[in-house]
């Protein structure tokens, strides 16, 4: 009797401990189950990055998320500032990043690949040169591209009506409407110089359709190779413009004649994006050069007087690419709630939806748009090669190494 209520005792306590761990295996599993995703947007502004989660609210209604927005510094050394994306990234536990073509964007695929990618099928609405710049292995897709933006041309619409010309499609053009518009401006021709990125993007624009594509390239690996602890920007600019074949020297001689011409405002490289914003709003600038995002960003009552156009060239469309940096998805996890909210960003209702709360342009086909202007830089990247990022984000170059460039390509078009 005394040996069977041993056995029972034993039987009991096993029964116990079973029960304690299946209840501790089942506290983890609700744990993992109930964790909110983290989904991180690294460089992206404001006002893109809300719209975008405010869309992955309205599809996934039923789950809540974490949403981060990280900042990069953009004065950390090249090598370091990759081990800090990576580091930003690593600690945000993020599943789901969203970030900007050019070199952060090789950081993020670095993790994908080490994380997870994305083996489900990709709409053939996406066109052709989009579809060229999802970044791809034999496993699956690690970037997804899902908003694009773009280097522009703003006319004032008044301005060239009253000019009696037939159309824009030239620089022959663009400077014949200047001409024109001296003798109501001073100076028609601005862009916000004093920001480091957008010249940058503007200096990458004009290399592209002057030079070509393999020029815009070169002038990357020569900044790249030039932005360690032996960067120096004197030294740089003439590597870039002093030879004729150089890559910038095009560029630097195209912005050197507009402002002896008079043509391009003299104070350019002082200027910031709101400087330039009044100067369309006081009708003092007939043509103006910033980017689709920063289009967004000025009243309708003002920008409404413009109408875009891509930078001209000589090179026909299949040689071209256009400086139109993209925003990508890249998944880190192999959540299937991540991977559903990217398919569902790359179909036809979504990409209508962020494209009218970011005013940025779709990357399908036929989506609608909220106007115009993003229709335009859809057709007109669908109509060239996969697109560039812009020097900005394409080099390794620092901020504080971008001011200093920037000055020195400044002086050398300013000089008289």
């Amino acid at each position: 009797m005394e040996k069977k209520n041993k056995n029972n005792k034993k039987i009991a306590i096993i029964a116990l401990a079973l029960i304690a761990v299946s209840a501790a295996l089942f506290v983890v599993r609700g744990h993992n189950s109930s964790k909110i995703t983290t989904i991180a947007f690294y460089g992206i502004g404001e006002r893109e990055a809300n719209g975008i989660i405010a869309e992955i609210e309205r599809i996934t209604p039923e789950k809540k998320f974490n949403f981060v927005k990280l900042e990069n510094d953009k004065d950390t050394k090249a090598k370091s500032a990759d081990k800090e994306f990576e580091k930003k990234i690593e600690d945000s536990d993020a599943s789901l990043v969203f970030v900007k073509s050019g070199r952060n964007v090789k950081g993020a695929i670095k993790l994908a690949k080490k994380k997870s990618q994305y083996t489900r099928g990709i709409s053939e609405e996406m066109p052709t040169s989009i579809r060229a710049a999802i970044v791809k292995d034999d496993i699956g897709l690690t970037a997804i591209p899902v908003l694009g933006d773009h280097m522009e041309i703003d006319i004032d619409m008044v301005a060239f009506r009253n000019s009696g010309m037939e159309g824009i499609s030239t620089w022959e053009d663009i400077e014949n409407l200047a001409v024109f518009q001296k003798r109501y401006v001073d100076f028609p021709i601005v862009f916000a110089g004093k920001d480091p990125e957008l010249a940058m993007d503007v200096f990458g624009a004009f290399t592209e359709a002057l030079s070509g594509t393999d020029e815009y390239e070169s002038a990357v690996k020569i900044m790249n190779a030039n932005s360690g602890e032996t960067f120096n920007a004197p030294r740089l600019a003439r590597l870039l413009t002093e030879k004729s074949d150089d890559p910038l020297f095009r560029t630097v001689l195209h912005l050197k004649n507009l402002y002896k011409k008079g043509l391009l405002n003299p104070n350019t490289f002082n200027l910031t994006k709101a400087d330039v914003n009044a100067f369309a709003r006081a009708r003092i600038a007939s043509i103006i050069i910033m980017s689709l995002d920063d289009h967004r960003n000025y009243s309708y009552e003002v920008i409404s007087r413009f109408s875009s156009i891509y930078f001209p060239s000589k090179f026909p469309a299949g040689e071209r690419k256009f400086v139109a940096p993209l925003t990508y998805a890249i998944p880190l996890s192999k959540n299937e709630s991540v991977h559903d909210i990217i398919s569902a960003l790359v179909s036809t209702e979504s990409q209508e939806k962020v494209s009218s709360s970011t005013g940025l342009a779709p990357v399908l086909s036929h989506s609608r748009t909220p106007d115009k202007q993003a229709s335009d830089v859809r057709r007109w990247v669908a109509a060239t090669d996969a697109p560039l990022s812009g020097f900005s984000k394409d080099t390794n170059l620092t901020k504080t190494q971008q001011i200093q460039l920037v000055a020195e390509l400044a002086a050398l078009i300013t000089a008289k």
